[in-house]
């Protein structure tokens, strides 16, 4: 009987046209919008300006849930606005999301996330067992991003866009920029500072003199330096509007001290008061982006309320890609005032 019953099998519904959210912020009137679609319809850039503005992205990571911000540099990829940005500033998956978006990669790695950044032993049980940390991201980085699926840094290089990568310092607890950033080897050891999550992605990492850790321990939407450089600030959040930072759970956040201490006491203090301290400056945020009279100007764009939150360890494919769709659809109802339908093809990069 030619008949397979395998053929039986339901198919997987499409992520990308789950219940569809009401995306409401279109923010065209917003003069940080503005700004950037002025720039980017005559043509502006970086070095070349001529109006007198210096424009920073912002760009908030968190793990996994960076696909949602990935999604939005994707929006801003495909809508012709990476050249209008003087600055790019990244804090861990937002680093990676930042370093991508300059190379004019944006939408390559939004497609790699869901396949554990495009090769699967990333993340592996087995390395805890053989005594290593969680997720190897220095493979991601140094092995898959340079030979499978490349991040093509010679175009960061040429860019003319400065690559700010955010990381917290072991020894003061205190954020530090991670910046002119000269060759390749900078840029990979840059990004890999600012995602190295304590215990969970390994020991900190040296840089320039400095042992460094995940960004996000301080600071996770990286405006500290940005706040000082530029006049304008296009921000991009990966928590739905309404939804407050969820620290780690007791047990993960336990044994993250007791490592932590180790290196720093004060690095657990950051740890245990990140959430009050993300929350508060998410609300700062917010009221900046309604006064018109702010200093820097700034524009947030976030997932809709009501759009399905992922974590930082998400790994299921359809949850990440129905997420990069979602962040997708808030960039680009933002900047374009509309809802655009988001579909995954086959796409050709070279």
């Amino acid at each position: 009987m030619g008949f397979r019953l395998s053929v039986l099998r339901r198919f997987a519904a499409d992520p990308l046209l789950q219940v569809r959210h009401a995306v409401t912020e279109d923010l065209r009137e917003h003069p940080v919008v503005q700004l950037i679609k002025s720039r980017r319809n005559q043509g502006s850039q970086p070095g070349a300006r001529d109006d007198g503005r210096r424009i920073g992205l912002v760009i908030e990571g968190g793990g996994m849930r960076g696909i949602v911000s990935a999604g939005m540099t994707a929006a801003i990829e495909q809508l012709g606005f990476t050249r209008v940005f003087d600055e790019v500033h990244g804090a861990s998956a937002g680093a990676f999301n930042a370093a991508f978006l300059i190379a004019g990669q944006a939408s390559y790695l939004t497609g790699l996330y869901q396949h554990g950044f495009g090769n699967p032993t990333f993340v592996s049980v087995r390395h805890v067992l053989r005594g290593r940390s969680l997720f190897n991201m220095d493979y991601v980085i140094n092995e898959v991003w340079r030979t499978q699926r490349p991040l093509h840094t010679e175009r960061i290089l040429e860019s003319g866009i400065e690559l700010h990568c955010t990381a917290t310092d072991v020894e003061t607890a205190q954020i530090v920029d991670l910046t002119e950033l000269r060759d390749d080897a900078e840029i990979r050891t840059a990004m890999l500072a600012s995602a190295r999550l304590p215990w969970l992605a390994g020991a900190p990492v040296r840089f320039r003199g400095r042992l460094l850790f995940d960004a996000t321990l301080a600071e996770a939407v990286p405006v500290h330096v940005a706040r000082r450089t530029c006049t304008d600030l296009l921000v991009l959040q990966t928590r739905p509007h309404g939804t407050l930072h969820a620290g780690l759970s007791t047990t993960v956040g336990n044994l993250t001290d007791r490592y932590l201490v180790r290196f720093n006491e004060a690095l657990v203090e950051l740890r245990r008061t990140r959430s009050a301290r993300y929350d508060a400056l998410v609300g700062e945020l917010a009221r900046q982006a309604k006064d018109p009279d702010a200093e820097p100007r700034v524009c947030v764009i976030r997932p809709p309320a009501g759009a399905p939150m992922i974590s930082q360890m998400e790994n299921r494919a359809a949850a990440m890609s129905a997420a990069a769709g979602h962040g997708f659809r808030a960039a680009w109802m933002a900047l374009e005032g509309s809802d655009p339908e988001v579909i995954n093809v086959p796409r050709a990069f070279h």
